[in-house]
């Protein structure tokens, strides 16, 4: 299930030697820039589908989906945007590291009642971040009602809200998301995700999918970029 060229989509890593955030890090560099293109590609697609609500996905762990959808985020909000980031990966989460925010209440706090959702909002540099929290049952947590509750009054409240989902291939977890987001990126590490996994994932994400991130690709220049978007599975 092949995803046309035009809804191929590219964004660079994240700079790896200090951990911090591109889009803070350096706003001003070609990288960056790649996910202001992004972001643009998607505001594009609002003419033909409702675009408020965006998950992150991929094939696997470890292909840069986080970092992306944070990225991602940060450039809205960098634009002037209302945007909320909400990380729905409860088994392995790393957004509450990533912001240096404490790991309880979250999400999973939220969705088991423990918490109010205003009370789990944390606002990081523009960005009002909605960490995992601590989940008792994650599997039971991503179909109980009071999440898509939870998104559906995070829709209401941004324009433009992220989700930090769970690998499209693990489990079922990605899959129960599908009926509350308007659209899935696919985020495939540039020269290691399997291309069969590529096409397992496609066809999973099915007319949800908006197109591929290709990530972890060298930022030399553009004519580098288009050839890795060029030859994307």
């Amino acid at each position: 299930m092949p995803v046309p060229a035009e809804n191929r989509l590219t964004a660079p890593p994240p700079p790896q030697e200090d951990g911090r955030l591109l889009a803070l890090a350096r706003p001003d560099s070609m990288a960056a820039e790649q996910y202001r293109v992004l972001l643009a590609r998607l505001d594009r697609m609002k003419a033909a589908r409702p675009m408020r609500v965006v998950a992150v996905t991929s094939c696997a762990r470890g292909e840069g989906r986080s970092m992306t959808a944070a990225n991602l985020a940060l450039t809205a909000a960098r634009e002037g945007r209302e945007v909320a980031l909400v990380e729905c990966d409860l088994r392995r989460p790393s957004l509450a590291a990533l912001f240096e925010l404490e790991p309880h209440g979250g999400l999973a706090g939220v969705v088991q009642g423990e918490v109010e959702l205003q009370q789990a909002l944390a606002r990081v540099d523009g960005v009002m971040v909605l960490c995992a929290g601590e989940a008792r049952d994650p599997a039971a947590l991503l179909r109980h009602p009071r999440l898509a509750m939870t998104l559906d009054t995070l829709r209401a409240s941004f324009p433009l809200v992220v989700l930090d989902a769970p690998p499209a291939l693990a489990l079922s977890d990605a899959a129960r998301l599908e009926g509350t987001v308007d659209g899935m990126l696919l985020v495939v590490k540039a020269g290691e995700t399997p291309r069969e996994l590529v096409r397992l994932a496609v066809e999973a994400l099915g007319d949800r999918l908006l197109g591929i991130v290709l990530n972890g690709v060298e930022e030399p220049g553009y004519a580098r970029y288009l050839r890795h978007e060029a030859s994307a599975p």
